[in-house]
């Protein structure tokens, strides 16, 4: 599916079988705590030119809750300045680094742009009874991408 463009989206474990699976770069260690992190986080939004980011504002701060004991982001130095030289970072934790990740890597996507994992939780940052909506826009941006792509009013 990711090799025919459809749109892959992989949040906390899902990322880490996606870096397992080969399909993005990297793969995910135990929290430099290695202790269980479950609360809100601010997140920096790197590259708003993917399917999944359209409805952000490149540079903007948003809140995103975590729930992970492994979500620690690394890659090697080489993969690391592909990312970078590829806009392949999506996301950056932004003052507190919950978990250790590499850069405060929250969230990359493969070449293409339609592979997207990160460890925040945006399904949970929908209503602002959840303590944040930032995360709607995650799911709006996929159905702006879907309907340009498509021809859908």
């Amino acid at each position: 599916m990711a090799e025919q463009g459809k749109l892959i989206l992989g949040v906390c474990n899902g990322f880490q079988i996606l870096t397992e699976a080969g399909l993005l770069p990297g793969a995910l260690r135990r929290n430099i705590s290695l202790k269980f992190q479950c609360k809100m986080v601010d997140l920096k939004v790197e590259n708003n030119q993917t399917p999944f980011t359209l409805e952000y504002t490149e540079g903007e701060w948003i809140k995103i809750p975590i729930a992970h004991g492994d979500g620690n982001y690394y890659c090697d130095n080489e993969t690391l300045q592909q990312l970078e030289k590829n806009s392949q970072i999506v996301f950056r934790y932004e003052g507190l680094n919950p978990n250790g990740s590499i850069k405060e890597i929250a969230g990359i996507v493969n070449k293409e742009g339609n592979v997207l994992g990160m460890m925040p939780h945006p399904e949970r940052a929908i209503h602002q009874w959840l303590g944040s909506t930032d995360g709607r826009r995650m799911f709006t941006s996929i159905l702006r991408y879907w309907r340009q792509r498509n021809g859908a009013a």
